[in-house]
């Protein structure tokens, strides 16, 4: 009796590892291989969930005013003033799909709000989906952002999306003992 038990413990354990084992999830580089290989239509694109390979900084800056006065003891005292935005996006922050342009490039948020989003694309056809700029310069990148012109800082070019995909494979194992055959 403590032997059936055993063995009827062992075989789902076994199993319980097996599906385990085989629904391995890992992340790969979105392609436009990958995206034609398993007909990720609009709709589909948008139910998946991305990630950015690496960190993007993204920073936009802006001058006041200047001013001249004179202070109590007669110097001259010149003022400016400056405002600087940053904005972080860590590697493996997750993103949605909020549109799909043309060019093979998508517009990918990270952010709460569907008009903050960063282009990715692949318009050559070349492998992955890197992050786009209207212009580059010494590893710069202009792009709109909300609205608003930002400037992706070095390092940041090097960035591509993500996803994750889960491979199950489907293991059905059935078990007979034989329970012996004596002479009638």
């Amino acid at each position: 009796m403590k032997s059936t038990f055993l063995n009827k413990t062992l075989v789902i354990l076994a199993l319980g590892a097996i599906t385990i084992l085989s629904s391995c999830q890992s992340t790969t580089p979105f392609t436009n291989t990958v995206r034609k290989q398993y007909n990720l239509d609009d709709a589909k694109l948008k139910k998946m969930q991305f990630y950015i390979s690496t960190d993007i900084t993204l920073q936009r800056g802006e001058r006041g005013e200047n001013s001249q006065e004179l202070d109590d003891e007669g110097k001259l005292v010149v003022s400016s003033s400056a405002t600087l935005d940053n904005i972080l996006v860590d590697a493996k922050t997750p993103g949605v799909c909020v549109k799909i342009l043309p060019g093979n490039k998508l517009a990918i948020s990270f952010f709460e709000s569907d008009d903050q989003y960063l282009v990715f694309g692949d318009p050559n056809n070349r492998g992955r989906y890197n992050l786009m700029g209207a212009e580059w310069k010494s590893g710069k990148g202009k792009i709109n952002f909300g609205g608003k012109v930002y400037y992706i800082m070095p390092g940041g070019a090097s960035a591509y999306l993500k996803f994750e995909m889960k491979k199950v494979k489907d293991y059905k194992t059935t078990t007979k003992k034989a329970k012996g055959r004596t002479i009638k």
